[in-house]
């Protein structure tokens, strides 16, 4: 039997993580989500800012616990987008990701897969406003508190649905 989509496990990761949360309108507050994981997550995720360089990774401490370090120089937008493609590497790495089906890390295109998740999570079809199709990506951008960039690349990816 085959294995489902990328897409469509991001797609269910997504709606999990939203149920869960409660989300019910933008932004989708990823800082708090990281804060304070689901319990079946709470060893593989966890917070910390103060990074130096890049923007944000993912990493399994010494002890044992997941963390996702954040470069705090960013833009409030920048560090959203980042936390959110860390998180999904953390996701891979858990023990339930890996039993789900989500890729292995490392992988050559756990980049662009980490990208197309974040755009998921922070931009969720779910919390579209009605009239979207009629917003500018800035527009957009502002609502949900992402880079232009990240909000016109999710507009592409709606419009091919």
């Amino acid at each position: 039997m085959a294995l489902p989509s990328l897409d469509f496990l991001c797609e269910c990761v997504v709606a999990g993580l939203l149920d869960y949360y409660s989300i019910v309108h933008p932004p989708v507050p990823i800082r708090e989500m990281l804060a304070s994981p689901p319990p079946d997550l709470a060893g593989d995720l966890s917070l910390s800012s103060g990074l130096p360089f890049g923007d944000a990774l993912w990493l399994r401490l010494l002890r044992g616990q997941g963390t996702v370090f954040v470069n705090n120089t960013l833009s409030h937008e920048a560090q959203r987008y980042a936390m959110a493609h860390a998180l999904f590497t953390g996701l891979c790495s858990s023990e339930g990701g890996r039993a789900a089906g989500l890729p292995a890390v490392p992988n050559d295109a756990l980049n662009a897969q980490g990208a197309m998740f974040a755009r998921l999570l922070l931009m969720p079809l779910d919390l579209l406003p009605e009239a979207w199709e009629s917003m500018s990506p800035p527009d957009l951008a502002r609502l949900f508190m992402v880079p232009v960039s990240v909000a016109e690349t999710r507009v592409q990816e709606l419009a091919r649905e």
